[in-house]
């Protein structure tokens, strides 16, 4: 048998490149946060069928608890925080099978009341990154476990003021800081150090809403976009305030949707007052804003658009309806007649787009510009589904009232 020599520089650079694969494979499976890594609905790693099945195949199902909040996926386990008895806990599971690998109890959770007393589980979901969950219940208890063991780090549990309807901002790791916006008409923009959890900078008197901040980039420079109840802010990492552009809601809207980015562009659409897009610009060491659009027809609830091939797609604010929007210019390019939800989440999986609307069902459609183009409908849920769901490889995973299941498309 003939044996082939090759010189050592030829190995080292074909091990390189399969480990550059494989490391890049496992950074699009992960999806550590809400709306994904980026926090802007976009898998990367679905593996989408020739052609869709009548029905997902169920692979498994488990009682978890009670959570609006969205399970979120690294290193092959899912992690999510629910309210158990009368607890708020945080899970790890085996994402293959369900199996439960470690539960932590964070806190006792507080009793919600008023409007949001049929939510009384968190809605605020999970961040998981260099080896840290962190989680944030409806009450402000903001916890830092070992994602391995789910030993406590560090917590804190100083406020204790909430917005109307509770805690719904989902925390973010950036710069080695969790960033989280907390209390209620009151509230602050805190930066914990991730590590200890001591307060690195505070932003005060910044009234709380149940919109999660998202990293943009202006130039060179990496910034917060952070909506709060009356305003987006931009936000440098190290706690100063860059603009403000005046965001107020109106008829009944609080700027639940989390803004969405493509560069220097800012798409807002919860205010009550359709969507609108802003540019932000940096001169020396100052920052502005220009209202590029408005179209005052079609805005969001709770929900949050994808941007997708330069069209925005979501569900309309009164009755979830489905439209689409030219990006650019902002003019409505389609609008479906079909009533969902005005609580809805929006996935981009590549070739289709994916929604889960509150009533249970799962639509997959395509991204087209010209009119709405229905691939499939699922019903996966019996209760009502406020979180979004998780989606890797070719499985979905989707947590309604109480279960999480695992789907797969065959």
């Amino acid at each position: 048998m003939k044996t082939l020599n090759f010189p050592l520089s030829v190995i080292f650079v074909l091990a390189s490149v399969m480990f550059l694969s494989c490391g890049k494979e496992k950074s699009n499976s992960e999806w550590t946060g809400w709306r994904g890594p980026n926090r802007d609905g976009v898998v990367k790693n679905f593996h989408s069928p020739a052609e869709w099945p009548a029905g997902l195949t169920k692979v498994w199902t488990k009682n978890v608890g009670l959570c609006d909040a969205s399970p979120v996926f690294a290193d092959d386990r899912i992690f999510l925080h629910v309210k158990q008895n009368e607890n708020e806990v945080t899970l790890c599971l085996d994402a293959e099978s369900g199996k439960e690998l470690w539960q932590t109890v964070n806190n006792v959770s507080p009793e919600v009341t008023g409007g949001a007393r049929p939510h009384p589980g968190p809605r605020s979901t999970p961040f998981v990154a260099e080896g840290k969950v962190f989680t944030l219940g409806v009450g402000g208890a903001l916890n830092c476990l070992d994602a391995k063991t789910g030993q406590v780090i560090w917590k804190n549990e100083e406020c204790t003021e909430v917005p109307d309807f509770f805690v719904g901002m989902s925390p973010l790791l950036v710069d080695n800081k969790c960033v989280v916006h907390l209390g209620g008409k009151n509230g602050s923009i805190v930066a914990f150090d991730a590590n200890t959890g001591e307060k690195v900078w505070t932003i005060d008197n910044e009234p709380a809403t149940y919109s999660s901040p998202i990293i943009m980039k202006v130039g060179s420079e990496q910034v917060l976009a952070v909506q709060t109840e009356t305003d987006l802010l931009g936000v440098s990492l190290d706690g100063n305030v860059l603009w403000r552009i005046p965001t107020p809601g109106e008829r009944r809207f609080y700027n639940s949707s989390t803004p969405v980015i493509a560069g220097q562009i800012i798409y807002i659409a919860g205010q009550g007052i359709g969507t609108k897009s802003f540019k932000i610009e940096k001169t020396g060491n100052e920052y502005t804003w220009s209202e590029n659009w408005h179209n005052p027809e079609f805005g969001v609830s709770f929900n949050s658009p994808v941007l997708k091939e330069g069209y925005l797609y979501g569900h309309e604010a009164r009755l979830g309806k489905l439209f689409c929007l030219d990006a650019a210019t902002g003019e409505t390019a389609w609008a479906d007649t079909t009533s969902h939800n005005r609580f809805a989440s929006a996935l981009d999986l590549g070739n289709v787009l994916l929604s889960v609307t509150a009533k249970g069902d799962l639509l997959v459609y395509e991204p087209n510009p010209e009119k709405y183009e229905e691939k499939a409908v699922y019903e996966i849920s019996s209760t009502e589904v406020y979180a979004h769901p998780l989606v890797s490889g070719n499985k979905i995973y989707t947590k309604d009232k109480e279960t999480l299941t695992c789907w797969e498309v065959l």
